[in-house]
């Protein structure tokens, strides 16, 4: 094996110098970029024919939400691009929609939104201009993208006031629904600020020499189960009373659980073994600013000391 090794990496050598040696800031290229496309959500709530999580399998189009973003990228070669992306979107979720009668779902009868604010830094690599370095008539070039991020969340659900028939959205965080902060035993309060790691694949073809038009499926791996508020048991309404005002404990329990049946009849309320996730499909049309040189030679005139005083 360790044979094979050598002679494969002996044989790329001269191929990974190349691209190496290909990376050049003072020639890179820069790019302004807009996203717009539908979000969805994989998570507790809701879900087609398969339990949780299945992808495409478990989506709910009446619950297809928007996302729309702005890129910035420097190219320090054509195969590679340094981008930072800001978006903004929503993601929903509702019990009601669920295809499946045997797991529970229809009985929970949950919902939520809630607004989405990400930022996150990645790169794109783009494989064809990497095999074919001196190629520049590819009609559509395919490319992977990774990074790591962060974005904020803050779920809501509907109530229903007992008391005049009105129906509202409402925070659910500030409710506990799930005893989170409650003390030994209960889930930790969960933060709104959370880390995400992106990953997705996209093709762009150009349009002319500045400008572009391409698609994107990027896919958010994110480490909380809890963007429906929904991640773990249903608790003993009393317990809202003894850790809430006696107006917001009702609200709680009436939240916390809006089936027609007892808190524990149930065996769980989600899945405390599984996080969160959300995708975006976009459509993304950039428009080159620097063909190479010009930025860097800019910035170095701009930030250099001068020869004359």
């Amino acid at each position: 094996m360790k044979k094979y090794l050598a002679v494969l990496l002996v044989g790329l050598h001269p191929f990974l110098s190349d691209a190496q040696a290909a990376l050049s800031f003072k020639d890179a290229k820069t790019e302004i970029g807009i996203d717009a496309g539908p979000s969805f959500f994989l998570g507790d709530l809701g879900g087609n024919f398969k339990v949780r999580k299945g992808f495409v399998a478990d989506l709910n189009f009446p619950s297809t939400r928007y996302f729309v973003g702005v890129n910035g990228l420097i190219y320090p070669s054509p195969w590679l691009g340094l981008r930072g992306s800001l978006n903004f979107g929503e993601l929903y979720g509702n019990d009601a929609y669920s295809s499946s009668s045997d797991d529970g779902r229809k009985i929970r009868n949950l919902d939520f939104r809630t607004t989405i604010w990400e930022a996150f830094v990645g790169l794109e690599a783009y494989p064809l201009d990497l095999i074919f370095p001196d190629d520049d008539v590819l009609p559509i070039r395919p490319y992977f993208v990774a990074g790591v991020g962060v974005f904020h969340f803050n779920p809501q659900g509907t109530y229903r006031d007992p008391t005049t028939g009105q129906t509202t959205w409402i925070d659910l965080r500030p409710l506990h629904t799930e005893g989170e902060g409650f003390g030994p035993g209960f889930p930790k309060e969960y933060s709104l600020w959370q880390p995400n790691v992106p990953l997705g694949v996209g093709a762009r073809m150009d349009l002319s020499d500045k400008v572009s038009l391409g698609g994107e499926l990027l896919y958010r791996v994110v480490f909380t189960g809890y963007i429906d508020d929904v991640h773990n048991k249903y608790i003993d309404p009393s317990l809202f009373y003894q850790h809430m005002p006696a107006a917001e404990a009702a609200i709680a329990a009436a939240m916390a659980n809006k089936s027609t049946e007892p808190w524990n009849w149930f065996t769980t309320r989600g899945d405390p073994n599984r996080t969160n996730a959300y995708f975006s499909l976009v459509l993304s049309l950039r428009v080159q600013l620097s063909d190479g040189g010009s930025w860097f030679e800019r910035a170095s005139a701009q930030t250099r000391c001068p020869t004359r005083w």
